[in-house]
């Protein structure tokens, strides 16, 4: 026969000698503490569930929205990432910042257009206001100028409203494409 080793009791911390090989505790009491505990661990687990649930159900259409510019500016910092600035040209010092040729606000239809949205470095971006007079010059180059002109008209065209369902459905895509791309970078 083995000798059996003792164990330290998972809630006290004493010293035991079990009397099963899954024993975990050295008694009843440190049983039932062990019991309460894995209880309030799986009524916390099943709390995080149910408020995930009831966040989302409180989301409105412009919270939705709000995700997926976040999920799609962390796509275009990847997709651009150690390219130059778009409107400078100089080298962009970390993830730089997802600049919008045309802006959000006025131009709401190509606001997830990857040909409208390119790194830029924080000085264009944020202190000359996406530095347009250079974006303008360097976007045709960029994309080509079919391109460039197919989304001028696009950003033209009425208003485009994406449903809810469709948010969800660009969230779910861009974040597949930067898990792509993150195995790419990682594989490389």
């Amino acid at each position: 026969m083995k000798e059996i080793k003792p164990k330290k009791c998972a809630v006290c911390g004493g010293e035991f000698i079990p009397s099963k090989t899954t024993q975990k505790v050295c008694d009843w009491s440190c049983a039932i503490s062990l019991g309460h505990s894995n209880i309030q661990k799986q009524n916390a687990k099943l709390w995080q569930k149910e408020k995930k649930i009831r966040k989302e159900k409180l989301k409105t259409h412009k919270d939705y929205l709000n995700d997926l510019q976040k999920v799609f500016n962390e796509f275009i910092r990847i997709r651009d990432k150690g390219k130059p600035c778009v409107s400078c040209g100089c080298m962009v010092d970390g993830n730089g910042h997802a600049s919008h040729f045309f802006a959000v606000g006025s131009h709401p239809n190509v606001r997830f257009s990857e040909d409208n949205v390119h790194v830029s470095c924080v000085e264009c971006n944020l202190h000359r206001h996406g530095n347009l007079a250079e974006y303008s010059l360097r976007l045709p180059r960029l994309i080509g100028q079919e391109r460039f002109d197919m989304l001028v008209v696009k950003a033209k065209q009425s208003l485009l409203k994406l449903s809810i369902p469709e948010i969800k459905e660009k969230i779910e895509y861009y974040r597949n494409k930067i898990k792509e791309m993150k195995k790419e970078y990682d594989g490389i």
